[in-house]
């Protein structure tokens, strides 16, 4: 199976949603940003998490805040109003934690389910945590290249 780790900011707030099965599950879109040739390029990722702590996290999950996700990505050709061709990516997250890159800590979606509350974790906490949530991206801090 091929999994993706995705970091970026949250476009808008997460969304609950009901599946055509009456389960419930977590729609959300993540801008990512990477410099390709000198210039800024942002891949648009719509993000679908289940389970329990998806759920109890999504009040949490607001637009603007920076997540690390890791899933399974899938990629379709769709036709755009003009008849072009695009590619949607779409990552069905079996992770999702939050990162604050100007401080160097990381929250796990364990934790915010758990308590309800999002805490930072002290920097030495983040050392021990899992890869995936290391990957934090640093902008120095700035904002002006979010495309929100």
């Amino acid at each position: 199976m091929i999994y993706a780790d995705i970091s970026g900011r949250l476009g808008a707030d997460a969304v609950i949603k009901d599946a055509k099965n009456g389960n419930k599950f977590v729609s959300m879109r993540v801008a990512s940003n990477d410099y390709i040739g000198g210039e800024n390029v942002t891949t648009w990722v719509n993000v679908l998490w289940s389970g329990d702590r998806a759920l109890k996290m999504a009040e949490h999950m607001k637009k603007g805040s920076a997540v690390i996700v890791r899933g399974t990505p899938k990629f379709s050709l769709y036709s755009t109003k003009d008849g072009d061709k695009a590619i949607s990516v779409d990552v069905f997250a079996d992770r999702v934690d939050f990162s604050n890159s100007g401080s160097g800590t990381t929250q796990s979606n364990e934790a915010v389910a758990e308590t309800g509350t999002f805490k930072k974790q002290h920097p030495a906490t983040v050392a021990a945590a899992p890869a995936a949530t290391q990957e934090v991206v640093d902008n120095g801090g700035s904002d002006d290249d979010l495309p929100f």
